[in-house]
């Protein structure tokens, strides 16, 4: 069943044309790679989901989440959705949390706003979803500050805030972002299992198209604001129809993890042999 549809998508920022006509969809309980280097609109197209624009922005065409059109939504009617119907894990987990307030605090605000409950009953459910993304209550106390985590563990943080409500609908803005690469397969197994659980849809942004290569049903390559190729995960990487994404796959940090799909499709060449690159 669909829970998102981007339909001729389109993001304009003080006359300057960021986005142009994107065209992507999302059924529940599916993760869709959104990938393409800096700039090419990736997290643009994230933020324009969640409503989260820079003043001068002008949005067209139809955002459609669970059949509702967010780009006309109100803003009174967004903040009601963020946090709780849709979530989101931002690029860097050093600004995305707040310095001077507890991790505890923080898990559980959006709790206590969403849900109406008292700080107790918030803290309860903050220290589960803390629990469950690998921060253990022995190791990892409510009353930690960002500061005194590492970078993995500051991501797993901005995920239990992100997953508290159990939303229908997860981005995740380049999660793996300066993690070394055992961490980096640490997180990525734990949305996938956050997925499996929840049933929710996961959109995953990355610029390396290997990273998503293990996680993705269906991936789409942007470039320039625009969408140049999509489809199943195995196809695009096995048989790239658009030199870009050709081109993305050979400069992949992973290029093995792409290769071994390629070989599941049961090709002999390499995704971007072949393919004037």
């Amino acid at each position: 069943m669909t829970l998102l549809s981007i339909e001729s998508l389109s993001l304009d920022i003080a006359g300057r044309t960021i986005l142009k006509d994107i065209d992507l969809g999302l059924d529940k309980g599916e993760v869709l790679g959104v990938v393409g280097e800096s700039g090419s609109g990736k997290s643009m197209t994230a933020l324009s989901v969640m409503r989260l624009l820079p003043w001068k922005a002008r949005l067209s065409g139809r955002i459609l989440f669970d059949g509702r059109d967010l780009v006309a939504a109100n803003e009174t009617d967004m903040q009601k959705l963020r946090g709780d119907d849709i979530g989101m894990v931002f690029q860097e987990p050093m600004t995305a949390l707040n310095p001077v307030k507890t991790i505890g605090e923080q898990v559980a605000e959006g709790i206590r706003w969403h849900r109406g409950v008292g700080r107790a009953e918030a803290e309860v459910r903050a220290r589960a979803i803390l629990d469950r993304v690998g921060l253990p209550e022995a190791k990892f106390p409510l009353s930690r500050f960002p500061h005194e985590l590492s970078g993995g563990q500051r991501q797993r943080v901005v995920i239990a805030i992100a997953c508290a409500l159990k939303p229908r609908l997860l981005i995740a803005d380049e999660p793996t972002t300066a993690l070394d690469v055992v961490v980096q397969a640490q997180i990525l197994d734990l949305l996938k299992d956050l997925v499996a659980e929840n049933g929710m849809g996961l959109i995953l942004i990355s610029h390396d198209l290997a990273v998503v290569a293990d996680m993705a049903d269906r991936i789409a390559v942007m470039r320039h604001g625009e969408v140049v190729e999509a489809g199943k995960a195995l196809d695009v990487l096995a048989r790239p129809q658009h030199a870009y994404t050709a081109r993305l796959a050979e400069a992949s940090a992973h290029v093995p993890a792409a290769r071994a799909l390629q070989l599941a499709a049961g090709s002999d060449s390499a995704p971007w042999e072949g393919s004037g690159v």
